[in-house]
């Protein structure tokens, strides 16, 4: 994944009308930490995780994840 498309998930992820995907149905990241295995993903399925781990209960966006994440999508391959 280049960085011009994690930019546009994060954008997608902070839109007011975006509807992520259900945390346990995000099963294509599980274990991305530990094993270096490229990985097919949709920009949803980016999006829907950066929202999972950026968004507060109280409604505010924190950007401390965001570096995990990018670093992790390296590994990602946009599909769709």
């Amino acid at each position: 994944m280049k960085r011009s498309e994690f930019l546009k998930a994060i954008t997608l992820a902070r839109s007011p009308n975006f509807e992520p995907k259900p945390y346990l149905t995000l099963d294509v990241f599980f274990g991305c930490a530990l094993d270096k295995e490229r990985r097919a993903v949709t920009m949803h399925e980016v999006a829907s995780l950066l929202s999972g781990h950026c968004m507060m209960l109280n409604g505010e966006w924190t950007s401390e994840p965001e570096s995990e994440i990018e670093t992790l999508s390296k590994r990602f391959d946009i599909v769709g």
